[in-house]
């Protein structure tokens, strides 16, 4: 079956988290949303990505997959919003052709030709599919808002897509296991020191191979740590993931955590979601709780948006650098490849300098934030490709406006 998971017009609510990347690519629970979606997909033997045209480069080299090729013949179409559910499966499985749509926005068709434009599907194509083909009610909620609901679900996906790898670890004595034995999913190849605390009596907990867990930490369930992911003598929380070649230590929990990100020292990170190639330093904190113990709310697309969530943390863009002792307020976005200082009260615009000094945010230089990233990866042993560098001048360029309007100066930084 020929599969089309496509990107829409309603990504606002993931904020910084899918300037870089295709919103298909964000992880939930192991793994990602397209490899989640695609599970549910009977036969699902030929996958096309469709999305915003300048991820194609970058999206193509970290799936494999087409990007935005032309689709002749009959095609399911899947937003890469849509929720992994039963629900899916069902739709899936349908064999007339169908539109399935929700609040305006197209959760899924089966069609027999592909009249569409590789890219983004928005409301107004959304609204021709039901006309023309058989419309269904998708069920209640069938689609991602943002990244509140991912963290929400986070620890109901570990437990459900959690799997044993058929050679595991034999753990030291010393560690104490608490629950279910059968809840600690360890591969050979890990790293267990002594005295650590494995709680898994609410959740399974994932470690996979090459990851390391130094004495003294304690992981509690459901819970996910990569391969290759180093935790420091941490507090790893319930509903957490962090997916691989992090470095990872002080408290963390109920958040996500994608690859190659460093949040190594003492310092909380709650409800958040967390980009990759970010660096968290010592003492900085997190908040996900109002004083006034009301909902969290966002701000999206000029809108201010109530989460219905009571705990939520920031969401933090790939590459962004947070200095020690930073302090960010709980629904914030935190712009990619920016750089914080102090006290974090209000969003943070992508590729700018902001600190509670009087001077206000001010711009970085484009060139400036490339060198770093590229140190930064050759640290990894990795080099930053001319795709990926050529999507982060393309997103600099995208997000200028967003800079000017948040007030941010050109200039030194003082």
């Amino acid at each position: 079956m020929r599969v089309v998971i496509f990107e829409d017009d309603g990504i606002e609510g993931f904020g910084p988290l899918t300037l870089l990347r295709h919103v298909g690519l964000l992880r939930w629970g192991t793994k990602s949303l397209l490899d989640a979606i695609v599970e549910k997909i009977p036969d699902a033997r030929d996958v096309v990505l469709w999305g915003r045209p300048e991820l194609s480069a970058v999206t193509k080299e970290e799936t494999g997959k087409a990007y935005n090729e032309k689709v002749y013949g009959s095609a399911l179409l899947v937003n890469a919003r849509a929720r992994p559910t039963e629900g899916l499966l069902l739709q899936a499985s349908l064999a007339d052709p169908f539109a399935a749509v929700s609040d305006g926005e197209l959760v899924a068709a089966r069609l027999d030709t592909v009249p569409l434009k590789p890219g983004p599907i928005g409301r107004s194509v959304a609204r021709t599919l039901a006309r023309r083909t058989k419309k269904l009610t998708a069920e209640p909620d069938p689609l991602f808002r943002g990244y509140w609901d991912l963290i929400e679900g986070n620890g109901l996906a570990i437990a459900s897509q959690a799997t044993r790898n058929e050679e595991s670890l034999d753990l030291p004595r010393s560690v104490e296991v608490r629950g279910p034995s059968a809840n600690v999913m360890v591969d050979a190849g890990a790293e267990i020191e002594g005295q650590v605390t494995l709680d898994a009596r609410l959740g399974p907990i994932v470690i996979k191979k090459g990851a390391s867990v130094e004495c003294f930490s304690r992981i509690m369930g459901p819970c996910y740590i990569g391969a290759k992911t180093m935790v420091f003598s941490g507090l790893i929380g319930g509903g957490t993931s962090i997916f691989e070649t992090c470095k990872v230590g002080g408290q963390i929990e109920n958040s996500v955590i994608l690859p190659y990100t460093n949040k190594a020292h003492l310092g909380y990170v709650g409800d958040s979601y967390v980009g990759s190639w970010v660096n968290i330093g010592a003492g900085c904190n997190f908040s996900n709780m109002k004083n006034t113990y009301g909902n969290v709310r966002v701000s999206a697309a000029g809108k201010r948006v109530d989460t219905g969530m009571l705990k939520l943390g920031p969401a933090v863009g790939d590459m962004a650098k947070l200095s020690i002792g930073s302090l960010v307020y709980a629904g914030k976005f935190v712009g990619a490849g920016s750089h914080v200082s102090g006290l974090v009260e209000g969003d943070v615009s992508s590729f700018t300098f902001s600190s509670s000094s009087k001077d206000g945010p001010v711009a970085l230089l484009l060139d400036s934030v490339i060198e770093t990233q590229r140190r930064m990866m050759e640290r990894r042993g990795l080099v930053l490709s001319r795709s990926e560098e050529a999507l982060i001048r393309k997103a600099h360029g995208n997000t200028e406006k967003e800079r000017r309007k948040a007030g941010a100066r050109e200039g030194p930084i003082r």
